[in-house]
């Protein structure tokens, strides 16, 4: 007979820990529903899951405002994009 201690380690074990998408340092669009933002982001820092998925910290190339967006309104941009 196991206990319950040794049960919850096992399962534990299996799960793998989320691993951020979009690395520090890298380019980003964020996404608004159909269309997408012509404003180019950097990646500043990465955050938890706050229940809905990983986080970013993001800064924009245009006026380096900077927010908070989650990994599923995010895509990796283009190399050649040169939003402004």
């Amino acid at each position: 007979m196991t206990n319950d201690n040794d049960a919850r380690r096992r399962v534990r074990q299996r799960v793998q820990p989320l691993t951020h998408k979009f690395p520090i340092g890298g380019r980003v669009i964020q996404k608004f529903g159909a269309q997408m933002s012509m404003d180019l982001f950097r990646v500043t820092g990465h955050l938890p899951d706050g229940g809905s998925g990983l986080q970013y910290r993001i800064k924009r190339d245009r006026d380096g405002q900077e927010r908070v967006a989650g990994e599923s309104t995010l895509a990796r941009a283009a190399q050649d994009d040169q939003f402004l």
